[in-house]
């Protein structure tokens, strides 16, 4: 089970695939994570277990942001305004790993999440648009008993996404799993 960066119900305003015109320049077929409204200074938990890696791209980019790498899985959660681990770290789920910001390329303050799948501490589905990102809402729970793709609010701008059609390897079917 992967948990939302954010407890309580988040506000997306940007879902994984959208705004093809604005990505193609990074050669993705859209965006490439779930873009979440949070003013500067919102605590950010890890979705999953892993190890920390800090970056930071200045003032370009993803800015500020913490991966974490878990034995099957990526996360990378960016734009902060400061990061509460350090590289190496070991994190579990639910732990606060950074402060969300306006960091990096961004245009106004927001948390972007990336998510991929690994095997073997490779990215699978490189080759899906994405660069292996895929749109992981269905197997996202709320901090409640909730998922996020259903139970979410969605901007306005944000609202088409949950019409968009993915792709086998885009898309993370949720299987009615628990675990």
């Amino acid at each position: 089970m992967i948990l939302s960066p954010f407890p309580g119900t988040p506000l997306i305003t940007q879902g994984t695939g959208q705004h093809p015109e604005i990505y193609s320049q990074y050669g993705y077929l859209g965006h490439n994570g779930i873009d979440f409204n949070a003013p500067v200074g919102t605590k950010v938990y890890a979705p999953h277990d892993g190890v920390a890696t800090v970056k930071d791209d200045g003032a370009n980019g993803y800015g500020l942001y913490v991966v974490i790498d878990g034995p099957a899985r990526r996360s990378l959660l960016a734009h902060l305004s400061k990061a509460l681990v350090k590289n190496g770290e070991a994190v579990y789920q639910g732990n606060p790993v950074g402060l969300s910001g306006k960091s990096g390329s961004s245009t106004a303050p927001h948390l972007h999440w990336t998510y991929k799948l690994l095997k073997n501490g490779v990215v699978q589905n490189k080759n899906n648009g994405y660069d292996g990102a895929m749109d992981a809402t269905e197997v996202t729970r709320l901090w409640l008993p909730q998922n996020m793709h259903h139970d979410s609010q969605y901007t306005d701008d944000a609202r088409p996404y949950l019409s968009m059609t993915f792709a086998s390897n885009q898309y993370i079917k949720n299987t009615g799993a628990t675990t």
